[in-house]
């Protein structure tokens, strides 16, 4: 049980923190700067060789991992050291860019990798909805043609039918200029719908499967998830509306970002109380509230996967990686704006083996694609031009450039304290953030379903 939750992380972490400190190696050998440690892990070193004049290691601690360089640090009495190219300090400007933009640059390609393995190689799972029938909405051709929530499509077009796939595939095959006729169950009994051909384009757009209000999975950390909202919880209102469907939580949460409100749920044959405060996430309407929950998951056969050409796949992971990168910064611009807001949303190491391991529990594509996703956001984070990120080094030489002239060695020391304390505030933070929202949850959990207050009545 422990390896399962822990493995996931340390497995993602490592292969994302590796191939971010492989850039930095790769730049650095080939600006031949001499290169003392390439370390995975921190601590003390567990097994280790050396090779060309650098140690290579594996360290106790599966958190991070550092290229050590001859040079990058000040000399003890503060002075910046005496030497030449191989030395990081006293490398040339650019040469010194370079080598701090290759590790994000590798995560950037680590991404776009991962997508073109999703789309070519593992491919993309499709799951069935099988052909059932959701409520028709009032007025529209298939409430006028009779059917019900919970009917059943068994045949389109004279051809039998399992699945909402097979009911589009019919459709597909059938000949437009006939009326489609569909037999449908309800029930021990069946009947036959016939739509006539001028007809059939606004017939079919009205029907729809179910979307019934029921938690199918939580995002770790998000405010579904603090307030102690579990997997099957069935919503059945919110601040005293009614729900029926799972898009009425999106509808009725509108205008309510950061706002507190009242969910009622049904868990087990206990209906209950949530109180929880929507979040307001990148990207979406301002305004609009998101509790980190999904709709419940198609119960029907599992599909094959779908996998692409190579030359479809390349395009596809650029636009998937581009709007990766895209949700990335502009979830980073939120948390630099907004950070008492968003706050609880950061997470560090534990954060990510809680959702490594929720992501490997659903599949392995859900896995690789969280991966993507963190390689992206450490890519992000390390070119912000803060002193010890990769992006307080670009910022350093870039001043270099314009100056003319080196930074002394009392301006880069000052520099760097006050990235010291910035980071180091920073991972106190989140460690802390990291420790007190299992602890958060785990107390919502046990206090959920016995305070209860009386919000709306149950919808039947």
């Amino acid at each position: 049980m422990l390896v399962n939750a822990i493995l996931p992380g340390a497995v993602l972490l490592g292969i994302v923190i590796f191939f971010h400190e492989l850039g930095h190696f790769l730049i650095a050998k080939w600006r031949g700067i001499t290169v003392t440690k390439f370390s995975m892990g921190m601590g003390p070193e567990m097994v280790g060789f050396t090779a060309g004049g650098t140690r290579y290691c594996l360290s106790w601690i599966p958190l991070g991992g550092f290229v050590q360089m001859a040079g990058d640090q000040p000399n003890e009495d503060g002075s910046i050291p005496a030497g030449g190219p191989e030395q990081f300090l006293t490398h040339h400007w650019f040469g010194r860019m370079l080598v701090a933009l290759a590790g994000p640059a590798a995560n950037l390609v680590l991404a776009f990798v991962i997508y073109l393995v999703l789309y070519a190689a593992v491919g993309v799972a499709q799951r069935e909805w099988p052909s059932v029938l959701g409520p028709p909405e009032a007025g529209s051709p298939a409430a006028l043609a009779g059917l019900r929530e919970g009917d059943v499509v068994q045949t389109v077009a004279g051809g039998a039918v399992a699945t909402w796939t097979d009911v589009e595939r019919r459709v597909a095959k059938s000949d437009s200029t006939r009326a489609l006729e569909m037999r449908v169950r309800r029930g021990d009994s069946t009947f036959t719908v016939t739509t006539a051909p001028q007809a059939r384009r606004a017939f079919l757009a009205s029907l729809d499967r179910p979307h019934p209000p029921v938690v199918g999975g939580l995002s770790t950390g998000q405010p579904g998830y603090l307030a102690g909202m579990k997997e099957g919880d069935r919503i059945l209102a919110l601040d005293g509306k009614a729900i029926g469907q799972f898009g009425d939580i999106r509808r009725l949460l509108k205008g309510r970002a950061e706002q507190d409100v009242v969910v009622r749920v049904r868990r087990d044959g206990t209906d209950f109380d949530l109180k929880l405060r929507p979040a307001q996430m990148p990207g979406d309407t301002p305004g609009q509230g998101f509790i980190g929950i999904e709709e419940v998951g198609p119960t029907g056969p599992q599909g094959e996967r779908v996998r692409y050409t190579l030359g479809e796949s390349v395009p596809l992971a650029f636009q998937q990686t581009l709007a990766g990168t895209v949700l990335v910064y502009d979830g980073l611009w939120t948390t630099l704006t907004r950070f008492w807001q968003v706050r609880e949303q950061m997470g560090g190491p534990i954060f990510i083996a809680q959702m490594a391991s929720d992501a490997a529990r659903r599949g392995f594509e859900y896995w690789l694609n969280l991966m993507a996703m963190i390689s992206l956001a450490v890519m992000a984070f390390n070119l912000l031009p803060i002193p010890l990120l990769d992006g307080g080094h670009v910022f350093l030489a870039l001043l270099e450039a314009v100056r003319r002239r080196a930074l002394s060695a009392r301006g880069y020391l000052r520099f760097m304290r006050v990235g010291l304390v910035f980071v180091g505030l920073l991972f106190v933070f989140i460690i802390a953030q990291d420790v007190m929202r299992p602890l958060r949850r785990m107390q919502a959990l046990g206090k959920a379903p016995r305070e209860t207050t009386t919000v709306a009545p149950a919808p039947r």
